[in-house]
């Protein structure tokens, strides 16, 4: 439990780092709902509510490949999959330190190595 505390705090600290790395001038609501409502990122939220976790996590990847994804979708996505609870994940095929690997993977996308 606090190992899982601990790595979802990492998470959410790797997070504020790369939006205030992306956007220094800030992120605020309005770009986050621009980000929120574009259709690849409506179409990795739909995944998730399935629980199709892997595969909205594919999803993401091939996005940027297709130049569908920027480093916001990708960083709103891994945020979201925060909010949900660590046995929906695991009943998913998921877990929090999947969450973490990915969204350091997508950062290195752009060339952000954490």
């Amino acid at each position: 439990m606090i190992k899982n505390d601990f790595l979802m705090q990492q998470i959410k600290e790797l997070i504020q780092f790369l939006l205030g790395l992306a956007y220094p001038m800030g992120f605020g609501d309005e770009e986050k709902n621009k980000t929120q409502a574009s259709a690849i990122s409506q179409k990795l939220y739909a995944l998730a509510l399935e629980g199709k976790y892997g595969e909205a996590e594919d999803a993401l990847f091939d996005a940027f490949d297709e130049g569908e994804a920027d480093l916001a979708t990708g960083i709103l996505f891994y945020e979201s999959l925060l909010r949900v609870d660590e046995k929906e994940l695991r009943k998913g095929d998921f877990s929090l330190k999947e969450i973490e690997t990915g969204l350091r993977d997508y950062a290195k996308l752009f060339h952000v190595d954490l």
